[in-house]
């Protein structure tokens, strides 16, 4: 009976320290791998791919342009002006022999280096062209013409009386004052009338003066004769003059 009992606590001795095992050593328990929130991954696609540069949102430096607000209508005009013309240039003056420092008659590069130095590089050089042209009429066989604001000079080789000169030698024969554009230089002839003078002031500085009046063709003009030849001038209907010329003559009309 000893024994027996001996085993039988031995025997619950071995159940109690199985239970007790088991409750201390649970079965592992298995976690399956989880995929990252959303955010997460859409923060690292954004971290780990090449996207696009944005242009930078800072505005570049602003430029100020004045525009006349007539600019379109003064197109032309501004085009023919150039550089600025310098009132009253040294020298040139309006005669019928020519522009005082340069007579009709003198050499092509004569004549171009006196005007040059005067009035400045010119704005329009034509090269030799043929003599019928929007400049009228010319005798010769070629025809050249050099544009400052306001001032035409025409080079040709007809044969005139201007320092003798035969066919076929180019040479200085013609100036016109505001035919294409206004006179920013201000020339006067020797009597002081230039462009925009009254009839009344042109009659005062040349008594001899001859005026014609406008036909239903012709425009009002003035004839003044002066010792070194004549010049031609036109008037507008207000008796204001608004062009004048003087050398061989190249008809418009």
């Amino acid at each position: 009976m000893g024994e027996m009992a001996s085993r039988h606590g031995v025997a619950a001795l071995v159940v109690t320290l199985a239970l007790s095992a088991g409750a201390c050593t649970s079965p592992p328990i298995l976690v399956a791998p989880t995929s990252p929130p959303a955010t997460a991954l859409s923060l690292d696609i954004t971290q780990t791919t090449l996207l696009p540069e944005q242009p930078s949102s800072e505005r570049p430096a602003a430029v100020l342009v004045t525009v006349p607000a007539d600019a379109a209508a003064q197109t032309s005009t501004s085009e023919r002006l150039g550089a600025a013309a310098i009132p009253n240039p040294e020298g040139v003056v309006l005669a019928g022999n020519g522009l005082g420092l340069v007579s009709f008659g003198a050499g092509v590069q004569a004549a171009l280096g006196a005007l040059i130095t005067s009035l400045g590089q010119p704005v329009t050089d034509t090269g030799w062209i043929d003599t019928f042209s929007i400049y009228g009429d010319c005798p010769g066989s070629r025809l050249r013409v050099v544009e400052w604001p306001g001032v035409l000079a025409l080079f040709g080789n007809p044969e005139d009386g201007y320092q003798h000169r035969d066919a076929g030698e180019e040479h200085f024969m013609t100036w016109r004052l505001g035919s294409f554009g206004p006179d920013p230089y201000l020339l006067r002839t020797a009597e002081g009338i230039g462009i925009g003078a009254t009839r009344s002031e042109v009659a005062e500085a040349y008594p001899a003066a001859t005026f014609r009046p406008a036909t239903a063709s012709e425009p009002a003009s003035v004839l003044l004769a002066t010792s070194g030849g004549r010049l031609t001038g036109i008037l507008d209907g207000t008796g204001i003059l608004r062009s004048l010329e003087a050398g061989t003559r190249c008809p418009t009309g």
